[in-house]
């Protein structure tokens, strides 16, 4: 596959958030307060990708977004965990994760990774710590007594779509820094797989807006 595709299937991943966006704002009103707090990460993702991809343009250095971006992200993908999650973690789990997480980020920063350098280290520990609570709400569904269909659930949609893109991005970022050093081709195709893993979490989360719940969360 040729360099140009890669490079179609990249911007493909990096707007294809609008559709779901804007689903989110046209269904605003009927939406519950986990659609919600998704519709929140979605803005985030559409503001970071516009500028990622004005300062891409501009052959201007765009990793800098994408330190701010990973410790934003985790913050609000917390705020949707949080209360799904209630039963097994008390609240001050959470904000100990968080405050935890944002400490790591801004050490690594400073002190291994800097703004110019793509933050890995922070972007694996994340993808870790976002596994582990997609594990987990599957084990709060698996303890729940009552049965209630998973389709018409956005937490389930929004949860298996972090796990498959979570677990696959850990996967993919190893096998691009620890066997593809200085290939490009291969790069290529590592970030190729990776746009595609990113087109299926935003199918996920198109999901997640368009089922309508059967309870508040």
């Amino acid at each position: 596959m040729s360099i140009d595709f890669f490079k179609i299937l990249g911007n493909l991943s990096s707007f294809i958030v609008i559709i779901p966006l804007l689903l989110s704002i046209t269904k605003f009103k009927s939406l519950n307060t986990i659609q919600i707090r998704l519709l929140h990460l979605l803005i985030l993702v559409f503001i970071v990708e516009s500028i990622s991809n004005i300062l891409w343009r501009k052959k201007i250095n765009n990793l800098p977004v994408y330190h701010f971006f990973t410790v934003i992200q985790f913050l609000l993908i917390i705020n949707i965990y949080r209360e799904v999650l209630s039963y097994i973690y008390s609240k001050s789990f959470f904000i100990i994760i968080g405050i935890g997480f944002i400490i790591f980020a801004i050490i690594n920063t400073v002190f291994l990774q800097n703004l110019y350098t793509f933050n890995s280290n922070a972007t694996t520990v994340l993808g870790v710590l976002v596994v582990f609570f997609s594990l987990s709400y599957f084990y709060v569904l698996l303890k729940e007594a009552k049965y209630s269909p998973l389709e018409n659930n956005p937490m389930f949609w929004i949860n298996s779509g972090f796990l498959i893109y979570f677990s696959s991005s850990l996967i993919l970022f190893y096998i691009n820094n620890s066997m593809f050093k200085g290939s490009t081709e291969a790069s290529y195709l590592v970030w190729g797989l990776h746009a595609v893993v990113n087109i299926v979490l935003m199918i996920f989360y198109t999901v997640a807006i368009a089922v309508k719940p059967d309870k508040q969360f």
